[in-house]
């Protein structure tokens, strides 16, 4: 049963994976790197936990946008600034009452965006940065939600026929 249950969750994994690269990169994206990361991040056998761990990802990934792209808006980038920004952002989320779990990865995604900041040619670059990664994430998160809902579907179905007979 593990190992069923075990390639189930491989075999979930590498579709989603697969749909989010090939799929964005037959839209045009040239490196979806994140949709992929999101689809491993929030991938889960149970549909419910998906649900519950995309919302998180969908959460911190926009809270973690909105401080680092304020961050670059208002100074720029400079290293001490992303550090700050990044310690103001773990400040700002964890004084919320019932703050989504996985916190930490506002933080993270401000060093990143900060980051793509420090290598972008403007303004417009960092804000196209940042909005093609929210983008890639909802992606991963909807074809996350997706194949667990279709492996849940099946999963259920067989193990119903199999209790009947």
């Amino acid at each position: 049963m593990l190992i069923k249950k075990s390639l189930l969750y491989a075999s979930k994994t590498f579709a989603g994976a697969a749909l989010c690269w090939y799929g964005l990169v037959a839209f045009g994206m040239k490196d979806p790197i994140w949709a992929v990361i999101t689809v491993i991040i929030v991938s889960d056998p149970d549909l419910k936990t998906t649900r519950m761990l995309a919302k998180t990802r969908a959460i911190n990934t926009a809270v973690g946008c909105f401080f680092g792209l304020t961050s670059l808006l208002i100074f720029g980038y400079v290293p001490w600034i992303c550090l700050l920004t990044a310690a103001v952002t773990v400040l700002a989320i964890t004084l919320i009452e019932h703050y989504p779990s996985n916190w930490r990865l506002a933080p993270v995604t401000v060093v990143i965006i900060m980051d793509a900041g420090r290598q972008a040619a403007g303004r417009q670059d960092e804000m196209t940065f940042a909005i093609m990664r929210m983008i890639e994430i909802g992606v991963g998160c909807a074809v996350a939600l997706l194949l667990a809902g279709i492996y849940t579907h099946l999963f259920s179905s067989k193990s119903a026929a199999k209790a009947v007979n």
